[in-house]
């Protein structure tokens, strides 16, 4: 299992013994058991990536072709959002149908930016009262395609409108998974913004953007933390999935993030409960001074951006498959001391202890998770975004581990056999922001 990132290390007696195991199941609640199915729902064969696209049709068509939509398939990416069209032009409207063909022949769905369907306000502060009629349009067009996730309707204001019409549009196809993206928690009791927001859209996700762990002056992870325990806390009140934007792209005071910065934001953002990614932003048309590298650049060249997100991307997806699409959070804990107003990790009965060897402060996230049938899982990741380290991890006395290859493949990382000093270890070599993700199975 990538020897060269994670090397794991079983300690067990020289003798095996006789075992009798019974996987000891975590006591989903309803809410949990919602969050899966409603990611299951999808219809996703690998783990929620998207990215946000300024393109449109008009302009920038001659580049928005097959080919494009095989390096986006090649990177990773698994529910891209479209460019901007104009639905009155039919050479527009079969360019997009073309394009929802290109990514269902590759197990993508396109999150359309349809004018018809994205947030509009009404002379009242309500939708329009021919939104609905517009919605309808839209479905009619392309609604039925197997390439379509849903309409795009809006992102960082709008509020109750934007909540309106996300609910218009899931009432005329349910089917459908409109997408609105909220600001990052800028304001006190931002839990009810969230719950209010949700009582009024009855929102299949809750899509959210925080660029501050890339802040140049690294004083940003506890406002990320502080993200994704909130909107980790709504997504189980409300049984619905969480995505996280994060920062592919370098602008004002946020720097251009590294690979390591690209593992670092996704394996922190799973271990945190997220249930899909999006990246801020894909493609440059235009180029500006004020940007950093991204993925697609000004001259409609791949950059080294697009190949680190390829390479993290298509590891994580190797891995790991769809495996955390069947996954809900139990519980997010840090090593040595709590971050984001979340919880310092304390031994529990799914992990004894941890230690960081040549650093024992080196900063270690922990996520846990169950399925829907109660089965423990648990995510190690270096929080560090700079340092590796060696770090054992002990598990309690007859603890079976399984580890992952590929496409999600689970295979026996230990035998089950009592070790000599009374538990299980795993040693995990861990660079900045890698990740060892374990099914563990307690014996009874």
């Amino acid at each position: 299992m990538h020897a060269t990132r994670t090397l794991i290390v079983i300690a067990a007696a020289q003798a095996l013994a006789t075992v009798c195991f019974a996987q000891t199941v975590y006591p989903v609640t309803e809410k949990m058991k919602a969050v899966i199915k409603k990611t299951e729902s999808f219809g996703l064969k690998k783990y929620p990536i998207s990215m946000w696209n300024y393109t449109n049709l008009k302009d920038h068509g001659e580049h928005m072709t097959e080919a494009e939509m095989q390096s986006l398939a090649e990177a990773g990416i698994t529910v891209p959002q479209s460019p901007s069209f104009d639905p009155n032009d039919p050479a527009q409207k079969a360019h997009m149908l073309r394009m929802l063909d290109w990514a269902a022949k590759r197990d993508m769905k396109l999150i359309l930016w349809d004018p018809r369907c994205m947030g509009q306000f009404g002379k009242d502060g309500k939708p329009p009262a021919d939104y609905a009629t517009g919605v309808k349009a839209a479905v009619a067009d392309f609604g039925k395609h197997p390439g379509l996730f849903g309409f795009f309707v809006g992102d960082e204001g709008g509020g109750d409108t934007f909540a309106q019409c996300q609910r218009i549009q899931k009432e005329i196809a349910p089917h459908l998974f409109p997408f609105y993206n909220h600001l990052p928690a800028i304001a006190p009791n931002w839990d009810k913004y969230l719950d209010r927001y949700m009582q009024l859209s009855g929102a299949d996700i809750l899509g959210y953007d925080c660029y501050m762990q890339m802040h140049m002056e690294g004083h940003g992870i506890e406002p990320y933390y502080d993200n994704l325990r909130i909107y980790r806390e709504a997504s189980l009140r409300h049984g619905v999935p969480f995505w996280n934007t994060a920062l592919s792209l370098g602008h004002m005071m946020y720097r251009q993030p590294s690979r390591s910065d690209f593992r670092w934001q996704l394996n922190t953002s799973v271990a945190s409960g997220a249930n899909g990614m999006v990246w801020f932003f894909w493609y440059l048309p235009g180029g500006s001074g004020d940007t950093g590298i991204a993925p697609v650049d000004e001259d409609w060249e791949k950059t080294q951006t697009y190949r680190d997100l390829r390479s993290v991307q298509n590891r994580f997806h190797k891995t790991y498959g769809g495996l955390f699409n069947h996954l809900v959070s139990t519980r997010v804990s840090f090593y040595p001391q709590a971050m984001g107003g979340g919880q310092a990790w304390k031994p529990n009965e799914l992990v004894s202890a941890i230690w960081p060897a040549y650093d024992n402060l080196l900063p270690v996230l922990v996520g846990e998770f169950t399925d829907v049938e109660g089965k423990r899982y648990v995510m190690f990741v270096n929080n560090s975004q700079t340092k590796t380290d060696r770090v054992l991890v002990k598990f309690p006395l007859k603890t079976k581990l399984y580890g992952f290859g590929n496409e999600g493949k689970e295979y026996l990382a230990n035998d089950g056999a009592e070790p000599k000093d009374g538990h299980v270890e795993a040693w995990l070599w861990l660079g900045p922001g890698s990740e060892a993700v374990f099914r563990v199975e307690l014996a009874k």
